[in-house]
């Protein structure tokens, strides 16, 4: 009702929508209730449940016990027909159908001891009590109890002490059926809605979790995989809250950090009474800056929140992001000295003579923007992200692992996405760069990413180690490094570095973790693996300038490695496509330092490494 404007009724929504099961089916149960761990997503994605009385046993039986047992496992066989399913006496169908013949629930235990034995309701109570708490006397007697009741129903001996046998066995495992219910039913109507209303769903959801920036990133990631489009905050199109828009769910302002309540309101209140805000000095001239003040401003630019009032920057076709957002930055000063002044004029009851926006130094503009320093060093790429990582708590306009995933996924890493079904059925992957399969409880696996969090710890023994969590585009995992591997990577464990992690991958119940063996420097991971290094250029823009830039580049970095320029010729009719090699001479030793630079001369995105 919220995010709509609607209301849905719950209560009268149907139960067997097809699209509701598909998403269980996939496993896209980011912001299901009881649904959205990594292990059970895994064991959806196996179970494919098709109707509510499967997602009440899943729910029932995702628990430390029956997975361990292999009630899980069998419970999916047997409901995909794998394994047959088969009564002991055709008196236990009714009773066991749902659970395709495995005892799931307390209740089932009760209805077996009931209907099989004859006990009353009372003391099949008493039954599940003393199978649950395994009191051995006890059961001696219990067990007498209900061989002899069900032997007098006409039941076989011997298949009567099997079946107690198995409620004894099953009964350890067993969970509450009306507990389960009420949750798999509150899942299903979540799932409904995100079904059905995914836009809005999303909404609600990155809304609530705005402050927590690791679930933040999740769902944004999972919303962009079901393809729905989140659009990046903008001060003329942003609320408070996510809200969605005929393009797709737009950030909301109160997800930048360092903006508050106060700040948004003010924000909010200049849009509404001129319709639309033009420039950074237009938006100062209306802010209440005790509320809007430099820091809030800035945070804004590092989110990208202003990238509209950017104008191509001098000698350029277009600005790059981090050059754009770089002279806003250098503006917001005399932005704020601006907007400082006409409001003192205004309390004055001062104007300009012709009321045209004056600003400092005499200059009157019709659209004073980017008024300012107009030499401003552009951002590089990865000043550019971690500003958006300071400003949002998580990477927006891109990930600095982006630039390398292709080098990752030819090394054999996998992403964070892959590591819970990678350790939950330790298949081999086919690419044998990085053995996988079980070994002392893990898998071995191979993953690249950027430190976040890092927690330095010590042994018993007084040793050194450390616990970090370790990021990619799709998410994020923690990562044990003992003190072995402690030692050797002691020197590149700092917030932002890129490394790969090589070690086993372990599922605990809900939680996937790492165990380092080894912890390498990204940038010695591409040296060691790139051929060339590629640059993906057009012309125009880029002419003698760009290459006279980049001679002067490549002598500061010189190595073993050749440079191909992928030039597009745009002046041509039809353009012409050309791939260069340069000069035998011209040789580079591979870094992330020479990428930024490459980029910061031709743009983001341009350097490839083979």
């Amino acid at each position: 009702r919220a995010t709509t404007g609607t209301i849905v009724d719950l209560d009268t929504i149907p139960l067997d929508d097809p699209k509701t099961y598909q998403i269980f089916a996939d496993g896209q149960t980011y912001g299901i209730f009881q649904f959205e761990s990594s292990g059970m997503r895994d064991i959806l994605r196996k179970a494919k449940p098709q109707r509510l009385d499967d997602l009440i046993a899943l729910n029932a039986l995702y628990r430390p016990g029956p997975l361990r047992s292999g009630m899980v496992d069998d419970f999916i066989a047997r409901k995909h027909g794998k394994v047959k399913v088969s009564y002991e006496v055709k008196e236990l169908e009714p009773i066991l159908a749902d659970t395709y013949g495995v005892i799931a629930y307390q209740e089932q235990v009760m209805r077996i001891a009931s209907v099989l034995a004859g006990f009353t309701l009372g003391e099949a109570d008493l039954l599940r009590k003393a199978m649950g708490k395994k009191k051995a006397d006890v059961m001696q007697a219990q067990r007498q109890k209900f061989v002899e009741g069900a032997v007098k129903r006409g039941i076989n001996e011997k298949k009567a002490t099997k079946i107690f046998d198995l409620m004894e066995h099953f009964a350890g495992y067993g969970f509450n059926k009306s507990h389960s219910t009420a949750y798999a039913l509150l899942a299903y109507q979540t799932a409904y809605l995100k079904a059905n209303y995914p836009w809005h769903f999303a909404a609600a959801l990155l809304t609530i979790e705005s402050q927590n920036t690791d679930k933040l990133a999740m769902y944004l990631a999972e919303s962009r995989e079901r393809g729905i489009p989140v659009l990046p905050p903008d001060v003329n199109k942003s609320q408070l809250a996510f809200t969605v828009t005929a393009e797709g769910v737009r950030f909301g302002l109160t997800a930048i950090r360092n903006v508050g309540e106060g700040a948004i309101a003010s924000i909010l209140g200049v849009r509404a009474a001129s319709g639309r805000v033009t420039s950074l000095h237009g938006l100062c001239a209306d802010l209440d800056l005790r509320l809007v003040n430099k820091r809030v401003l800035e945070s804004l630019v590092k989110a990208g929140a202003l990238d509209q009032f950017g104008a191509p920057v001098t000698g350029s076709a277009a600005p790059s992001l981090g050059a754009l957002r770089a002279r806003l930055m250098a503006t917001i000063d005399l932005a704020c000295e601006h907007g400082a002044r006409r409001q003192r004029d205004r309390d004055q009851g001062q104007a300009q003579l012709f009321g045209g926006a004056a600003i400092d130094g005499g200059e009157d503009v019709a659209d004073p923007t980017l008024a300012g320093p107009m030499n401003v060093e552009p951002w590089t790429e990865a000043q550019q992200l971690a500003y958006e990582k300071e400003a949002l708590g998580l990477y927006w306009s891109g990930h600095p692992i982006d630039r390398v995933a292709a080098e990752l996924k030819t090394f054999g890493a996998k992403t964070t996405a892959d590591l819970a079904s990678v350790a939950a059925s330790g298949a081999d992957t086919g690419n044998s760069s990085v053995p996988y399969g079980r070994r002392n409880g893990g898998v071995d696996v191979a993953i690249g990413g950027i430190i976040g969090a890092i927690r330095q710890l010590k042994t018993r023994k007084g040793d050194r180690m450390a616990v970090i969590m370790l990021e990619d585009p799709h998410g994020s995992v923690e990562v044990v490094i003992f003190p072995e591997a402690y030692t050797k990577a002691a020197s590149m464990l700092e917030s932002g570095a890129m490394v790969v992690v090589k070690g086993k991958v372990e599922l605990d119940e809900e939680t996937v973790r790492m165990m380092a063996s080894e912890v390498l420097p990204l940038d010695a991971m591409r040296q060691k693996m790139a051929k060339e290094m590629s640059i993906k250029l057009t012309s125009p823009p880029h002419g003698r300038a760009t290459f006279e830039a980049l001679a002067d580049l490549f002598a500061k970095h010189r190595g073993d490695r050749r440079v191909v320029l992928e030039l597009e010729l745009r002046d041509q009719a039809p353009p012409i496509r050309l791939r260069a090699p340069l000069a035998a001479q011209v040789r580079v030793q591979p870094s992330d330092q020479l990428a930024s630079e490459v980029e910061r001369i031709c743009g983001a995105g341009s350097v490839v490494l083979r």
